[in-house]
């Protein structure tokens, strides 16, 4: 009997924040950047433990409730014109999640306003001091994404943030923050390449340790932000987890394993948080250039689950599943006899739900289609042909996980 999952929570959600941090330039790490100029305010403000937790937890997913590029171009504006959706979605996906639950309120006011004027109505002490403190670190953040040596512009940042003192941004905050940016260390380690270090430096003994329940819950806030991404791929991460946990019992795996599947299933697609929605949207064939963005999806879910203790096994079930039996896969080109069980599951649990689901140049195929492109590709030699019998012997089962999850 395997081990049930146990992971340091800080960890989990600053690999995973990695997802959201791609836009059209690429890899931001916006949201480690923001969480650590919030653990510097925080420390200048003497903060306790607890306190500077929850505040780095909501500072390195502030940003929850954006998917596509789309919603991150508008928040690149130090000034934005209407950013509740994104904060109301973030709530909306936080605040029924267990430990993160404490979170929800922080985010949704993470745009608010000092001087009021804002959709919830609160202004000044009102404000959650975490919502108060991640907004100017946002905003400090979004100032700072220029090229050149940091050092050179840092006067001009600090005169933009004190010439909104008082109106968009707590003047004691303000003046923690100018006392801050008098350090060259706190630039220097914002542009730093080792950020994840200075993070877990600044945030200290991290003792928050999650289980499966917990991990799961977390794990469903990205699917939806993954799924999210286009309409087309509604749900499509909570399918392909239903589906692979299914076949992982039936295969005759443990409860643990079945519960690590299900989490592999939510997280596979991590990486497609970095390919532009017009790509995942063609309605038509894609281009030789276009299909090689999409190739590199798994590679960074790879990568990024990688950095994370105790999920090396979940790694490699969900960042295979693009992966053939026969070497023709992508982006690993690995073979039959280095693919576990678990990453043969995943492949035709991805497979069958992208065949029953709409998509932009389809809809949803019936049973038939299905059957014969399974075994299409079982005789090319692409997927397991016993994991593609144990969703066949009882069809009408595996079909019945999209009803569930529709519901």
């Amino acid at each position: 009997m395997q081990r049930e999952l146990q992971i340091q929570l800080y960890k989990l959600l600053s690999a995973l924040s990695l997802a959201m941090d791609y836009n059209r330039t690429g890899l931001m790490r916006h949201h480690q950047r923001v969480a650590l100029l919030s653990l510097y305010l925080a420390g200048e403000m003497q903060m306790t433990g607890e306190d500077r937790m929850r505040l780095f937890c909501s500072a390195v997913i502030h940003d929850a409730g954006t998917s596509t590029f789309r919603e991150k171009a508008k928040l690149e504006h130090f000034e934005v014109t209407d950013p509740w959706h994104h904060c109301e979605k973030g709530f909306a996906l936080l605040h029924n999640t267990g430990i993160l639950a404490p979170l929800a309120e922080v985010i949704l006011h993470h745009h608010d306003r000092w001087d009021g004027n804002n959709r919830s109505g609160l202004a000044g002490d009102s404000i959650p001091l975490a919502s108060r403190i991640i907004f100017l670190a946002d905003r400090v953040d979004v100032l700072a994404q220029r090229p050149g040596n940091i050092l050179d512009y840092r006067e001009e940042i600090v005169r933009t943030i004190t010439a909104h003192s008082g109106t968009m941004f707590d003047p004691d905050l303000v003046e923690i923050f100018i006392q801050v940016a008098r350090k060259e260390c706190l630039w220097l380690d914002l542009t730093s390449q080792y950020i994840d270090y200075h993070l877990q430096r600044r945030l200290g003994a991290c003792p928050v340790i999650i289980g499966p329940e917990e991990i799961t819950g977390i794990s469903r806030i990205f699917a939806e932000i993954i799924d999210g991404k286009s309409p087309y791929t509604y749900r499509h991460s909570r399918l392909v987890a239903e589906v692979a946990a299914y076949l992982a019992r039936r295969a005759g795996f443990d409860e643990a394993r079945q519960k690590n599947m299900y989490v592999a299933g939510l997280l596979h697609d991590l990486g497609k948080l970095s390919i532009p929605e017009e790509i995942l949207e063609k309605p038509g064939a894609l281009s030789a250039r276009e299909f090689n963005l999409i190739k590199q999806h798994t590679y960074i879910t790879h990568l990024i689950l990688g950095g994370i203790d105790g999920m090396e096994e979940i790694n490699l079930w969900a960042s295979y599943h693009h992966e053939k039996l026969n070497g023709e896969g992508y982006p690993f080109r690995i073979k039959g006899e280095n693919l576990s069980p678990g990453s043969r599951i995943m492949a035709v649990a991805d497979i069958f739900s992208a065949l029953v689901e709409n998509r932009p140049y389809r809809a949803g195929l019936p049973r038939s289609k299905v059957e014969n492109i399974l075994a299409g590709q079982v005789s090319a030699g692409a997927i397991d042909g016993d994991i593609v019998h144990l969703l066949v012997e009882r069809y009408r089962e595996a079909e019945s996980l999209q009803q569930k999850i529709n519901t």
